[in-house]
């Protein structure tokens, strides 16, 4: 039996608002014409707070808009962030980074770990509305867990996947305190691992296909965990509800960053074994109870027809595989929008991280294109029983784009 939650999108609509003109809560009725319940938002620690224990009022007051009508529709909320604060005498303030682990007392690393668990306090008492917080994204790989002043050019060398794999334990106990601290009845979601390549800083073995990545993640963190030798041995105490990112990717690992989500095959039993492992993961260490959150999946066509028309049968396959799976409370399909217009905008068409595949993940076209459904839209809102006009939807946002240009204009 499905869960009433299981149809779900993500998309970072307050980043959209600012890029497209048009309202974040305005985005949501399309979520809702699919039949969807459930919404992915990004909130990130570093651009709703000044400093741990400081809301930036106008950055607040944009997401409670945005989170009051999600309320209104009904839509649950899970709030993700993959930014955080750093202390005075790190080399950069925010990011994706941490100091070298030292859990001495006073320690930059042990101050990150205080900051992190005060962010995530002011958040979560900040936005009742929320009723998951997925603290962390993809921790597994070099792009979202790094060393303080990775980027700068005279420091090139990453953590090692068991470093990460240390910290993201750390940066879990931290922020779940901070959640609870601040909204004892939101919900804790586990960071997201995906994919754990070698290339991308994971230590997966070459022979198997990389979305078994997952699983092999979980196994590193629970045995952790279940060690003795962090903060806990409970997994409760680090999150209630497990996520992670079950792409459909090419099983050929000499195909390398945006190859593996363009030479894919149909969706089959393999996919369904990537999450059944992760799973089996969970029931290894005691876990099995806990609802899962597919927190991130979906296709890229690169603006083929042909290829939007094979992933549409693809998204298919997909959501009904996955609706067996009983564990699964809800699948974030990823994301709502194409995202031409921010490339073209910033003039990089190419430089996007991805290229030209991270802009046709899009349900709908954007707002300059009428927001109309692509042919996977149509797929998920059949899945979900929807009987809305989705064309129709689609122009009532792209008319509320043009009305305010209009205003601007007089």
């Amino acid at each position: 039996m499905l869960s009433e939650r299981f149809y779900g999108v993500g998309e970072p609509l307050i980043q959209r608002e600012g890029d497209t003109g048009v309202a974040a809560e305005a985005y949501l009725d399309l979520i809702k014409a699919m039949g969807c319940t459930a919404y992915r938002s990004w909130m990130h620690l570093t651009d709703i707070l000044k400093d741990p224990a400081t809301p930036d009022a106008e950055a607040a007051k944009a997401h409670t808009r945005l989170l009051d009508r999600a309320a209104e529709l009904d839509l649950e909320v899970t709030g993700m962030s993959h930014e955080w604060f750093l202390p005075e005498g790190c080399r950069q303030r925010t990011g994706h980074a941490v100091p070298k682990r030292d859990l001495t007392e006073g320690s930059l690393y042990r101050q990150t770990l205080d900051m992190m668990e005060q962010s995530w306090c002011t958040m979560a008492k900040c936005f009742p509305q929320v009723s998951n917080w997925e603290i962390g994204n993809e921790w597994n790989i070099n792009a979202f867990l790094q060393p303080d002043g990775f980027l700068d050019s005279d420091m090139s060398v990453p953590f090692t996947a068991d470093e990460k794999l240390d910290i993201a334990v750390d940066l879990m106990y931290f922020a779940a305190r901070g959640v609870r601290r601040g909204n004892p009845k939101a919900k804790v979601v586990s960071f997201s691992p995906a994919l754990s390549t070698p290339w991308l800083g994971g230590s997966l073995p070459d022979y198997l296909p990389p979305m078994y990545g997952i699983a092999w993640t979980l196994d590193q963190i629970y045995s952790r965990i279940r060690s003795g030798r962090f903060w806990s041995d409970n997994p409760d105490d680090y999150f209630d509800l497990v996520a992670w990112h079950p792409y459909q990717m090419s099983t050929n690992q000499q195909e390398k960053d945006a190859d593996l989500f363009l030479h894919i095959q149909e969706p089959d039993n393999l996919w369904k074994d990537y999450n059944d492992a992760a799973y089996r993961v969970m029931c290894k260490y005691g876990d099995g109870h806990k609802q899962v959150l597919l927190t991130e999946v979906g296709f890229t066509d690169c603006g083929d027809q042909e290829r939007e028309e094979r992933q549409a049968r693809y998204t298919q396959k997909l959501l009904q595989i996955a609706a067996e799976l009983p564990y699964v409370r809800t699948i974030f399909n990823f994301r709502l929008l194409n995202e031409t217009g921010m490339l073209k905008k910033a003039g990089i068409e190419d430089n996007q991280i991805g290229g030209l595949a991270e802009v046709y993940f899009g349900f709908f076209t954007e707002p300059a294109d009428g927001c109309q459904p692509r042919k996977k839209a149509l797929v998920l809102q059949k899945a979900a029983g929807s009987m809305e006009d989705l064309s129709a939807a689609g122009l009532r946002v792209s008319q509320m784009k043009r009305e305010k240009s209009r205003g601007e204009t007089a």
